[in-house]
Order: structure tokens, then sequence, then C-alpha cells
């Protein structure tokens, strides 16, 4: 198999006219030789974020891109992974930056020995609030005996995500921590690559008050009740 019989990218978007041209510029120059299909499942953006694909389409010839209808991002996630007629999804977020030309290749290196591989999150904005954020982050993932991946990099098989039910549609947040840690963290590969992320989520939620979320997550971990709560994360 060539990578573009692999793997399938899905993105949910919704007003992300400041950040989807960005990322798919970024993955348009992973080191791979072959075209990347990807799926973007749109929540009715009200922005340019639709125009800012249409670019992206034309310019980045190495990508394969359709325009699906979306809604929430679990739901947008559960849509696009319904059109993937590939072994593998690539669950990227909007506004997810592959810092390293080399995080899809490495990560296709482990795809049958694992059931899911997430890479490292760090900023992309100058800041020692947002750096120290997410090291914090990293040691809080690092620490917990469950699997945390985040939908900024969220690789599985199509089978396994079939067979863990998919993204729980009715979850408010971490829907993408819900659904990973139900795999045994021997089975999850944490790759020493790294998603950038800017800080309009701290600016939003406050520094301290997304690690509270994050804390908080953990803790409620099997109350199904505090995921359907919606803590601002999004939206």
């Amino acid at each position: 198999m060539n990578t573009s019989e692999l793997f399938t990218v899905v993105i949910p978007s919704y007003n992300e006219e400041r950040y989807i041209y960005n990322t798919l510029w970024y993955l348009s120059r992973q080191e791979l030789y072959t075209k990347i299909r990807v799926i973007i499942c749109d929540a009715n953006s009200t922005d340019k974020t639709l125009e800012h694909i249409s670019k992206a389409d034309k310019d980045f010839e190495n990508l394969e891109i359709e325009i699906r209808t979306g809604g929430s991002v679990a739901y947008g996630r559960n849509k696009g992974a319904e059109l993937v007629d590939t072994p593998f999804i690539l669950f990227l977020d909007a506004d997810s930056v592959l810092l390293n030309p080399d995080t899809i290749i490495e990560t296709l290196k482990h795809a049958f020995d694992y059931d899911i591989i997430g890479c490292k999150q760090k900023s992309t904005v100058d800041g020692i609030y947002s750096w120290l954020t997410w090291k914090v982050f990293e040691f809080i993932r690092k620490v917990m005996p469950e699997t945390f991946c985040t939908g900024c990099y969220f690789f599985i098989s199509k089978q396994k995500f079939i067979e863990l039910g998919e993204f729980d549609e009715t979850l408010q947040n971490s829907e993408d921590f819900w659904l990973s840690k139900q795999i045994p963290k021997s089975r999850f590969k944490l790759l020493d690559k790294y998603i950038g992320q800017d800080d309009r989520r701290f600016k939003k939620m406050g520094n301290l008050s997304f690690l509270k979320n994050i804390i908080l997550t953990y803790l409620n971990k099997n109350n199904i009740n505090w995921f359907k709560k919606d803590v601002g994360y999004w939206k």
C-alpha cells in the first residue's frame, strides 16, 4: 500500500477562518509522496472558513479536500469517519499545526502495532503562560493511568474506532478522552512529535481554568454527566 491507501484525515470545523488554511498548509508539507484525502465536516460556518478551504484545495495539489455537513465536534468527526474507506483515520482539529514534517510518516511506522497514536502539544505563540500551561498539560497526561489522546491528533484504525462506539455525540466536552480511555495504555503510542495550537482557548477560559478543567475531567473520568456539561471549551 502507498500512504494514500492507508489513512484519511477528518477535520471538524466551525468558524475557523483564522486557522483552517494554516492547518491545511502544514498538512500539505508532510513528507509524503502521495495525495492525502481530507474530509472537512463544517457546521455551517458563518465566516470565511469555506472560502479558505476552497483556496487551500486549489493551492495544495497533494491534498484532496472534500467538504461535508458537520455539527458538534463529535458529530463532525463521526460523519467524516463514515466516509473513510482506508484502514486508518487521522482526526485533526481545525487549528492543529503539524510542526514536524515527518509526523505522519512516523505514525504510519507504528500504525499496525498500536490501537491509538497521538502527539504532544505545544503553543505556537510566544508567552510563558501558554508554554507553561501546555507543559503542565503534558505532565498531567503522562501521569494519568488512563490513555488520554486529544482530538488535535488522534490516529486510529477505522475498525477499532467502530468497535469503541465512535465519539459519543451526547458529550459536550472531552469526547476524545472518553473514547481513548477505553484503550489500555500499553496499546497507546505517544509520539515524540509536536502539534502546535495557539492560546485562544487559554485566553477565553484562562490558563488556570483550562488546567482545572483537565483535572476535573480526570476526577470525573467515570461520570458521564460531567462530560455532558458544556464547559465552554469549543464555543
